[in-house]
């Protein structure tokens, strides 16, 4: 690389390592990428990105905006799934983060308790009463009795009947990190004031 400037070894280098690491995560989540081949369309994408575009750059400079278009839309095809119309993110959740915890926006009123009570009605998709949920978390029933109403008030759940309780929609959403607690009105939640 004697002869490149210093921006274009830079780029280079700076591709070669990313390169290196989307590799690496390939190599860890291998059993990932057998069965979600649209890992494989992001990163190639991304990597055509990374290291193609720099050196089209210093070989083909015309050919950069093609290169870079079609390394966005390998990236695209990989998020999005034009053939059914969805966005891959609970896909991409799941593969990219062990703890979705860390993409959910807890409100003030929430506790941590709160995630484990909603990943226990998330993972058996029943209705439940709140001494199985205490049960399956560990914690008291009359704790998870209180947290249960405060979760039915601000529509994460649903008392279904007297001790009986399931996930809604928006406690679906919370979960996968795709509802944010924090913007929430009054009204939005039903408080009555």
């Amino acid at each position: 690389m004697g002869g490149l400037i210093p921006f274009a070894e830079y780029n280079l280098a700076v591709g070669f390592v990313v390169s290196l690491e989307l590799l690496y995560f390939l190599w860890l989540e291998a059993s990932a990428t057998a069965y979600r081949r649209f890992m494989l369309l992001t990163v190639a994408g991304l990597v055509l990105a990374v290291i193609g575009g720099p050196i089209t750059e210093l070989f083909a400079p015309s050919l950069i905006h093609w290169v870079h278009g079609i390394a966005a839309l390998l990236v695209i095809l990989g998020f999005y799934d034009p053939v059914l119309n969805d966005v891959r993110t609970a896909e991409w959740a799941r593969v990219l983060l062990t703890d979705p915890g860390r993409i959910r926006q807890q409100d003030d009123w929430m506790t941590p308790m709160d995630d484990k009570i909603l990943e226990v009605l998330h993972g058996a998709n029943l209705t439940l009463t709140p001494s199985i949920i205490a049960f399956n978390t560990g914690f008291s029933q009359k704790e998870v009795n209180r947290r249960l109403i405060e979760l039915a008030d601000h529509g994460f759940v649903e008392k279904i009947e007297r001790g009986k309780y399931r996930q809604t929609r928006r406690g679906e959403q919370y979960l996968c990190g795709q509802f944010d607690t924090v913007s929430l009105t009054d009204d939005e939640i039903g408080v009555q004031s």
